[in-house]
């Protein structure tokens, strides 16, 4: 799996330990570096590794063109795209706060959201800080109710 920027790296390391720990499925998670949408495709793609799948976790808040060419540049090449809209702070907010709709937010906005209420920039990359407010037991009641993380948590499974 390979995540678009740290956030996304941090996230995937906390959820692949709940989740694909004891599941028999072995996860590498890799940081995309940011940047255009194809280039992390590329960069998951020219990962060292037989791996069975190759997964990218890119925010869908670029412009229509650069997705389109994404997601044709991931089928083209086999790697699965999962997009967060707009981004994977709008997930965040989404499994934290049951109900309610971010649909037309900014990616800025989600991300002052999630980092001013929740997980400050700084904290962001310490994988236990996930744990205060990403239990367990909120993530699998949510899995029904945001499909990005329902997506993210199968593949870990499997």
């Amino acid at each position: 799996m390979c995540g678009e920027g740290l956030g996304e790296e941090m996230f995937l390391k906390y959820l692949r330990g709940l989740y694909s720990r004891n599941s028999g499925v072995a996860v590498t998670i890799r940081n995309g570096k940011g940047g255009a949408a194809t280039h992390i495709i590329t960069n998951a793609v020219n990962e060292p590794g037989s791996f069975d799948h190759r997964i990218v976790i890119l925010d869908n808040d670029k412009s229509e063109q650069e997705m389109n060419q994404a997601r044709a540049e991931a089928r083209q090449r086999g790697v699965e795209l999962l997009e967060n809209t707009p981004c994977l702070e709008a997930t965040l907010l989404a499994i934290l706060r049951p109900g309610q709709n971010f649909l037309g937010k900014t990616s800025e906005w989600c991300k002052s959201e999630f980092e001013s209420n929740y997980l400050n920039k700084k904290k962001r990359t310490e994988i236990g800080e996930y744990g205060k407010f990403f239990s367990k037991s909120t993530l699998d009641a949510q899995r029904a109710n945001v499909s990005e993380l329902n997506a993210i948590i199968s593949l870990m499974e499997q």
